[in-house]
């Protein structure tokens, strides 16, 4: 009998705790400017951040690659509350064809002096584009530790 609750091979759930509350967490993850400050894994330098946080505004954010390529994610929030965040992430790519709508979510637990955040990125299109977003969200959350 398989497990139906199981993640699929394609979805990534990372958890950290940090010690602030969870308002204080949903709030880096929705003002642009402190966004700005924790989305850059490693030597990736986040340029630019628009937001229109609330269900069915869109998002952008630009990347600026080591080697000065420009790389642009985007896409919709689905959900917007202080405990949840879910939206759609999509890559621009050089060939429309093969840009697809992942999606994102953002749970922030409160427990009491510190908060939860579990990431949970589903739908990714292959075991290694999992594992390749499992490095840079794993770079963003220590980032974040510093912003939060």
């Amino acid at each position: 009998m398989s497990n139906t609750n199981a993640p699929a091979a394609t979805t990534l759930v990372l958890r950290r705790k940090y010690k602030v509350s969870p308002k204080v967490l949903f709030r880096a993850w929705t003002t642009p400017a402190s966004a700005q400050r924790f989305l850059s894994p490693d030597d990736v330098k986040c340029t630019d951040v628009k937001m229109d946080v609330r269900v069915g505004g869109r998002y952008e954010i630009t990347m600026l690659m080591p080697d000065g390529e420009r790389m642009l994610v985007g896409g919709v929030y689905r959900e917007v509350s202080p405990e949840r965040l879910s939206m759609t992430w999509r890559w621009t790519e050089d060939d429309p064809s093969q840009e697809r709508d992942t999606l994102l979510s953002l749970d922030f637990h409160d427990l009491g002096g510190e908060t939860e955040l579990v990431l949970t990125h589903e739908n990714l299109a292959s075991v290694e584009s999992r594992d390749r977003h499992e490095h840079g969200w794993t770079s963003i959350m220590e980032n974040l530790t510093n912003v939060a």
